[in-house]
């Protein structure tokens, strides 16, 4: 077979036999692309720029200079921790998350701009008009706090627990006021939300202490006049034993009833036992006397012991039987040693018998005054018992007052950290910052622009918008594989995937001219787009048909023929036969697919420029003259260049083109690559099509 041109020397070298040509990397290369989209785009570019410029100069102009005052604060969460010091848990860092996301938008809620337009008097004040630009004489409440609102910004601080809330208008003391009465209602309202409801109690307790206290002092000084008027001495209070509370006052007259009463029974009991003994005087012979005595003694103690037992010693009866019994043994004594003259007991009897006439007509008739006033005592009762239940409400609304005040002890875990001070410079959009945004903004959109018009760039569809596009003839259509074995299907002689690329062989052989050599190249422009795969079926094609093919990977960056047939990089190859580690690549039978293949090898630290040495074309010339065919999958051209260098190795280069994914734009930035003299470009090889 002839031989193709001699490429043994270096690329770039002046030797070479086509002229120097420069290795052109793949990040040069993509920014050659991306210079040739922006050229082409180079007045809309231009638009956009001047748009920019335009829009940010005429916003930092309409919005005038602009002042940010700070003020900081600082938000613990409900529950540090646990209670043995542990660090907090997934549950407890979820609790946390979700409580300062809500503690962030209740700094931002509308509420909040309504306290401070009330607290600090906006709608009235000059220099908050001024600072929001309100024109109106009266802005409505919505409005104002709407102003208010859009001059405030919310920006916690990364990897703490403080935030700080800005605040920016033209007027720098306005900015300062605006984000300190922000904090310190943002603040209150967590003081209210937190303790809102003892304060509500506390604040009702005070009210209805006042109220009562007022009623307290009222009764107190009707019920003190009223004893006044009437003359109504006031001696000690009585109690209620069954109800356990104040029934009423012990009064003057009370009292001298109680003293008459008493006297009185004193008076009858005297007179009892006068009776008693002037009964019991001598009668008779002693004898019958003492027995006499006696026997009614015995009586008066029979009867004495029931009524004691019925009615208590404290009963009138028992008394009077008592003093009857003490009279009985004093005359049972004197008749036993001494005597007991009648005159003596006559006496005694009359004198106590006109001391209980005395007190019981004293005692009647202070009883006949007190029933005349016993209306002013009765009414003095009744303002008495209002006087004392005004005062047990009041007692028991202060015990309420101080259990209140008990259970609403506590702290925020809000504070101020910094308060907001005005600031001294503008902070706002100022014309230079306007200019510089813009010009960064016109660079983002335009690199944007110029991208996406690139990944936007029509695809290549199937074999008609190739030939259409790129101007190639087609010399084969490889159906997408379905089966999910892409080797297994490649192994069978009748399946629809060998099928198609025997067809293609046979395209590709008969393009070539009929003294190059038998060296097919498959190319593409991009990887992953069916090079590998196209490179294999057409190897196992030629051997099915009864030739001697050797496929060789070439692509060694990604070693697609070689991963594709299950050939680990240890295994030696390509690459390290170019590095100059190994005399002679190693030649694989495989044969299970009957064909010889040459892997990739392990990549080179340094590979740039290794597939176009000298025993490239050395190994090729050789492979030539053994084999039938010779298959090279090399690497993609916009991935690396230089694969023109290595096409002039070749007897002719088919160009893989993937339906549906190939740019255009790419294909024919890569063919423009390709499209060097003494290149012989056979067509294009479109696969994985869908129909």
């Amino acid at each position: 077979m002839q031989s193709g041109p001699d490429l043994s020397t270096v690329p770039g070298d002046p030797s070479h036999g086509y002229g120097a040509q420069q290795v052109v990397g793949p990040t040069r290369l993509l920014l050659r692309r991306l210079r040739t989209r922006a050229w082409r785009l180079k007045y809309l570019l231009f638009l956009l720029t001047l748009g920019c410029l335009l829009g940010f100069v005429a916003a930092a102009h309409l919005q005038g200079p602009q002042y940010s005052a700070t003020a900081r604060i600082e938000i613990d969460p409900l529950g540090a921790g646990t209670p043995d010091g542990s660090p907090p848990g997934e549950a407890e860092q979820a609790r946390d998350r979700q409580y300062f996301q809500t503690q962030y938008e209740l700094l931002q809620s509308g509420f909040i701009a309504e306290r401070v337009a009330g607290a600090e008097n906006a709608a009235a004040d000059a220099a908050f008009r001024r600072a929001l630009d309100l024109r109106a004489s009266d802005p409505s409440p919505r409005v104002l706090a709407g102003r208010i609102a859009d001059t405030i910004a919310i920006e916690p601080v990364p990897g703490s627990t403080l935030v700080d809330i800005v605040a920016t208008t033209p007027v720098p003391e306005v900015s300062s006021r605006i984000a300190n009465a922000w904090a310190a209602q943002f603040l209150e309202t967590n003081l209210e939300k937190r303790f809102g409801n003892n304060r509500d109690a506390r604040d009702r307790l005070a009210s209805q202490l006042a109220t009562q206290r007022e009623a307290l002092e009222a009764s107190e000084t009707r019920l003190a006049e009223f004893a006044s008027e009437n003359g109504i001495v006031v001696l000690e209070a009585q109690s209620d034993e069954a109800m356990g509370q104040q029934a009423g006052a012990e009064t003057l007259s009370t009292t001298q009833l109680a003293t008459l009463n008493e006297a009185l029974i004193a008076a009858t009991l005297r007179r009892v036992r006068a009776r008693s003994a002037l009964d019991a005087k001598p009668a008779g012979n002693e004898i019958d006397r003492l027995a006499d005595l006696r026997s009614r003694r015995a009586e008066a103690a029979n009867r004495l012991a029931e009524l004691r037992g019925t009615l208590g010693d404290a009963n009138p009866r028992v008394q009077a039987l008592e003093a009857e019994i003490e009279s009985l043994d004093r005359a049972i004594e004197s008749d036993n040693g001494g005597e007991n003259p009648a005159s003596d007991l006559q006496a005694a009897y009359e004198d106590a018998l006109r001391q209980e006439n005395q007190l019981r007509e004293q005692l009647d008739a202070l009883r006949d005054g007190f029933v005349d006033g016993q209306g002013s005592v009765t009414e003095y009762g009744i303002l008495r018992r209002e006087v004392d239940s005004n005062r047990e409400l009041y007692e028991a609304l202060l015990q309420r007052q101080a259990e209140v005040s008990a259970s609403a002890a506590g702290t925020n875990n809000m504070r101020m950290v910094a308060p907001a001070v005005p600031p001294s410079a503008p902070s706002g959009l100022t014309m230079e910052r306007a200019v510089s945004l813009a010009l960064v903004v016109a660079a983002i959109l335009s690199l944007a622009t110029v991208g996406l018009a690139e990944r936007l760039d029509r695809r290549l569809r199937d074999a008609r918008q190739v030939q259409r596009h790129l101007g190639l003839s087609v010399v084969g259509e490889i159906p997408q594989d379905e089966s999910g074995d892409l080797r297994s299907a490649l192994r069978q002689p009748r399946s629809y995937l060998a099928t198609a690329y025997a067809a293609a062989r046979d395209g590709a052989l008969s393009a070539l001219p009929d003294h190059a050599r038998r060296v097919l190249l498959l190319t593409s422009a991009a990887a992953g787009e069916g090079k590998s795969a196209s490179a294999l079926g057409l190897a196992l094609a030629h051997c099915e048909a009864g030739g001697k093919a050797i496929l060789l990977d070439l692509d060694i960056g990604n070693r697609g023929a070689s991963q594709l047939l299950g050939i680990p990089a240890r295994t030696g190859g390509m690459g390290d036969f170019l590095a100059g580690r190994t005399a002679e690549p190693p030649i694989m039978h495989l044969a299970d697919h009957g064909i010889d293949f040459i892997p990739a090898g392990s990549v080179p630290a340094e590979s740039a420029g290794l597939t176009t040495r000298g025993g490239l074309a050395r190994l090729i010339a050789d492979l030539d003259r053994r084999y039938d065919l010779v298959v090279i999958d090399s690497p993609p051209v916009l991935d690396q260049p230089e694969v023109e260098e290595i096409a002039y190795l070749s007897g002719g280069v088919l160009f893989v083109v993937r339906a549906d994914a190939t740019s255009a734009y790419a294909a024919r930035e890569a063919l423009a690559l390709l499209g060097q003299p003494g290149v012989n470009l056979l067509g294009a090889l479109v696969a994985m099509t869908k129909d």
